[in-house]
């Protein structure tokens, strides 16, 4: 038993002092490398290391050897102190071998679903739709845009004229190559609902020296678009972006073709290159929130939002009370989708901030706790075209963004220029680029734009 403790103690309670003394240095001089590495690389550090799958692999493999050692040194000293009883041999072995074999698995699981989920090499750019049927060459995402037109084509109708021509608009990417851009879509899809909408379109910006970060809201209902090359979208609204790519999948390169199209729009409207986007379906963000023991929310005012069955696809009205509480995965969803006396719009903000608490309360504690959860969850609901090397690099990140100062801007019905015949709002594109500069470049003359910060919003 004293080796299953320390390998080597039982060699010197046996006599063995040579063995016991060799392997007790050994397992110093491990324990010392696994304290200096963790001085030195710090928690984060570590953390970023271990979403490299080589690294991991090298972990299991690691972990083998020193179960290997373990096994030996504990049998050995059972076996010279006159050990003879199986059973007991047995239980020693499974003693030493079980939390070894937890590791294992931990790593070999985690590793698949890196490699599952992230992309394996850089992504590629969406091409343009265009009116013929060649398809367009693929380029890397840090392409800059050429200076595209931008104009609408509206069918006639109660709430505009036929045509709404804009001056052309000069493409603009903020900070160079530098400044990170993700596109986060959150998909609902379910019974009785055709394919899948991106109810929840946000723009995330990060400067990764600084830590600086904005979220833009896109609205889901925004009409009489067009793509980036100028070919106007034949749907409804926004939110039908992605199931168009899905269906003209010739049109859009990258490993998904609806994420691809809802990027070159988005792209388009706000004039910021977007790298990479990560999907998540509406019931894989409430299963997330759930992997984390919940979500704090300081819930300004009551609402009532609804709970859905995933199954049958009914649902009934639940209550979210006024106050700071934890909200499980469902009662949070239920939040961020409830629009019964509110709007799209007011809706938005409850996503952004629901989002920015999350980013918040993570800790690398919560992460490895969670783990076989997350890692669940994450296989079945999310995708993305991040790549798989930068995965450390995005949790190095990570504790250099403030959530308070995260900058918050929802584009709502006031940045139109009018309706389409549906009635939907045709976004205001000059004004939306502009205010999305000014946001970025001039954080503190941005407020006439409606810019507020997570702690001004969400407390």
């Amino acid at each position: 038993m004293r080796s299953i403790l320390l390998p080597g103690w039982g060699q010197l309670a046996t006599e063995q002092r040579v063995l016991g003394n060799a392997m007790i240095v050994g397992t110093g001089l491990f324990t010392v490398g696994l304290l200096t590495a963790f001085l030195f690389v710090g928690p984060v550090g570590i953390a970023a290391q271990l979403a490299d799958p080589d690294v991991l692999l090298g972990i299991v493999l690691v972990n083998f050897m020193v179960a290997v050692a373990r096994l030996f040194s504990t049998t050995h000293a059972w076996h010279a102190g006159g050990g003879r009883k199986w059973a007991a041999a047995a239980l020693l072995v499974a003693l030493v071998a079980i939390p070894h074999v937890a590791i294992a698995w931990v790593g070999l699981e985690t590793r698949d679903s890196l490699l599952t989920v992230f992309a394996s090499g850089p992504p590629v750019a969406a091409a343009v739709p265009t009116t013929s049927t060649s398809t367009t060459t693929s380029t890397t995402t840090t392409t800059l845009f050429e200076i595209r037109p931008l104009s609408w084509v509206v069918g006639e109708g109660e709430y505009g004229a036929d045509a709404i021509e804009l001056p052309e608009v000069a493409p603009w990417r903020p900070f160079g190559e530098d400044r990170l851009n993700i596109l986060l879509l959150g998909g609902d899809a379910g019974p009785g609902r055709p394919g899948l909408r991106t109810d929840t379109m946000i723009v995330a910006s990060v400067d990764p020296v600084t830590g600086d970060a904005a979220l833009f809201g896109i609205p889901r209902n925004f009409g009489g678009f067009t793509f980036s090359d100028g070919t106007p979208f034949t749907g409804l609204r926004l939110s039908h972006v992605y199931n168009w790519g899905i269906a003209n999948p010739a049109a859009f390169a990258g490993i998904d073709p609806g994420a691809s199209a809802v990027t070159d729009v988005i792209e388009h409207i706000t004039a910021v290159d977007i790298d990479y986007f990560i999907l998540v379906d509406l019931t894989g963000f409430g299963d997330l929130i759930d992997a984390f023991g919940g979500v704090t929310l300081d819930v300004p005012k009551p609402v009532d939002g609804p709970l859905y069955d995933p199954v049958t696809g009914g649902y009934e009205m639940v209550n979210i009370p006024a106050g700071v509480q934890v909200l499980d995965g469902d009662h949070a969803l239920a939040y961020a989708r409830a629009r019964r006396g509110s709007s799209d719009y007011v809706r938005m903000g409850r996503q952004r901030c629901i989002l920015a608490s999350m980013v918040e309360q993570a800790d690398l504690l919560s992460l490895v706790t969670s783990l076989p959860d997350l890692l669940e969850v994450v296989e079945t609901h999310v995708t993305t075209d991040f790549p798989l090397e930068l995965v450390p690099d995005l949790i190095r990140l990570a504790p250099r963004v403030s959530s308070d100062e995260i900058r918050l801007v929802g584009f709502d019905y006031t940045w139109s220029i009018g309706r389409t015949a549906d009635g939907h709002h045709i976004p205001d594109v000059e004004r939306i680029r502009s205010a999305v500069r000014e946001t970025i470049e001039n954080p503190e003359t941005a407020i006439e734009h409606g810019v507020t910060t997570v702690g001004e919003s969400c407390s």
